[in-house]
């Protein structure tokens, strides 16, 4: 009750508790209705440990290190394989709706950080293999995260002069600058910078 209502008097917080819990039992009563997934023994409630239950970030979580032990493996195909199902369970933020709870930010922080290095690493596998719609479509996703990412810019600029598409490696540069600018105050590392004046110049 100090977790989620630390404002409020014991006997409004146990009010709330109440309501959320009656509330929680409604929603889960629907799949099993004689089954009961909330029990209150020592002074706790807890979920049932007979009931099975689905998380997806545990999940995410699963192919993902499933995915990091097959790579140490070196064993790349079906490592991707574990990271592509880890990144179809990432569907946004972390409890995107309790946006400003403070008990959730380290794991909404932690989760965002593996799934872009889950990103990064299908992006390396497919920028290899010179499957370049799928590694553009990636880059989007990480830069649709944090659009200063560099290397992701980068990336894309490299996958279009690939495809033969110059001019659209060149405005991505340009995004790129647009964004920095705009985010952080700051100029294109030299490296993004030379990237461009290659291709600008072929």
């Amino acid at each position: 009750m100090e977790l989620f209502w630390p404002e409020m008097d014991p006997d409004a917080a146990r009010n709330n508790l109440n309501v959320a819990i009656y509330g929680l039992r409604q929603a889960l009563r629907a799949g099993r209705p004689t089954f009961s997934h909330v029990l209150y023994q020592d002074d706790c409630y807890l979920i049932n440990p007979e009931l099975r239950v689905w998380v997806d970030s545990e999940a995410f979580e699963m192919h993902r290190a499933a995915g990091q032990t097959l790579e140490e493996q070196s064993k790349f195909p079906e490592a991707m394989g574990e990271y592509r199902a880890a990144e179809a369970l990432y569907q946004g933020e972390y409890m995107e709706d309790d946006r400003y709870e403070d008990w959730m930010i380290p794991r909404r922080r932690r989760l965002e950080a593996r799934y872009l290095d889950l990103l990064n690493r299908l992006v390396r596998y497919s920028y290899d293999r010179e499957h370049h719609a799928a590694c553009i479509a990636l880059c989007h996703k990480m830069l649709s995260i944090d659009p200063c990412l560099e290397e992701a810019h980068r990336r894309l600029m490299r996958c279009y002069r690939r495809q033969g598409q110059p001019y659209l490696a060149l405005r991505q540069y340009h995004f790129c600058v647009e964004r920095l600018k705009e985010e952080l105050d700051m100029s294109p590392a030299p490296s993004t910078v030379a990237l461009y004046e290659r291709i600008r110049d072929m």
